[in-house]
């Protein structure tokens, strides 16, 4: 019981600072049939792909090697995307909530591709066929595949795009210190973290008076628990400090200062400058 004590209070250490925000929504480019077209080929147009959904839209996408890598070696059936056990199989394998299953044809007319693309939430069992993108050349595949990128997943969020233009200036409000989710969080774990570590020191501290006390009735299993209690007080202690210090650090940095944020306006010049006062 002890020992399983003590890997949960180490294993504590390690998720402290994982505390973290929300993922973004991750879409991984899934490589199906191929005409005319080789595994690298395909490869590189599904890491464009990727590439350029990541540019368009707030998300995070995968493709090409990445996704080929995890997924099993003879392929995926011809109607995976039609299948939902594995379309899920390979949403699990991939890591992703949302998968584009990709048709690549090389048509022969001067090195043309036309890519066929089906959207996949395995999920909710929802799928739905996206418009063809037509390659005239690889060169091309780049700036196609960003113009599509909104059409081919409509519901995720566009990636904010810098302003151009002139200089445009605004006072960001002052943001006065205050206690955050993780910091509570960490709060949390120093005040659990010191309480173990005291309850755990104490008992060590009685363990070793009474082997004092009497050494002949202190047994070796006795020895071990008095051991035992004191590497999960010292845990506790360095989990507690360290969620502590945490903390401390997340509530100091949590304010703002009022600044004056310069941004591009529509005319002139894109430059951005920030300054404190």
């Amino acid at each position: 019981m002890n020992h399983a004590l003590l890997a949960a209070v180490i294993a504590t250490v390690v998720v402290i600072p994982q505390v973290a925000a929300a993922d973004k929504l991750k879409v991984a480019v899934i490589p199906g049939i191929a005409v005319n077209l080789d595994a690298a080929r395909v490869d590189a147009l599904s890491q464009d792909l990727a590439d350029a959904l990541q540019v368009e839209l707030d998300i995070e996408a995968i493709g090409g090697l990445e996704v080929r890598r995890a997924l099993p070696a003879e392929g995926i059936p011809p109607d995976c995307v039609a299948t939902p056990a594995c379309a899920t199989d390979v949403a699990k394998r991939v890591g992703a909530s949302q998968l584009l299953f990709v048709v690549m044809v090389d048509t022969g007319t001067g090195g043309s591709i036309q890519v066929d693309t089906t959207w996949v939430e395995p999920s909710t069992g929802k799928s739905a066929s996206r418009a063809a993108i037509d390659l005239a050349s690889l060169a091309d595949a780049k700036a196609r595949f960003i113009t599509a990128a909104p059409s081919l997943l409509p519901d995720a969020p566009v990636r904010a795009k810098p302003k151009t233009g002139g200089f445009g200036g605004m006072m960001a409000p002052a943001v006065p210190r205050h206690v955050s989710t993780p910091a509570k969080v960490t709060g949390v774990l120093a005040v659990v973290g010191i309480g173990l570590g005291i309850g755990f020191g104490l008992k060590a501290r009685s363990g070793y008076k009474s082997c004092d006390e009497d050494r002949l009735a202190c047994s070796d299993g006795d020895r071990d628990s008095i051991r035992t209690s004191g590497l999960i007080a010292d845990a506790s202690f360095l989990v507690g400090v360290g969620a502590a210090i945490a903390t401390t650090v997340l509530y100091v940095t949590s304010g703002k200062e009022a600044h004056l944020v310069v941004e591009p306006s529509p005319q002139g010049a894109a430059v951005a400058v920030i300054g404190r006062f």
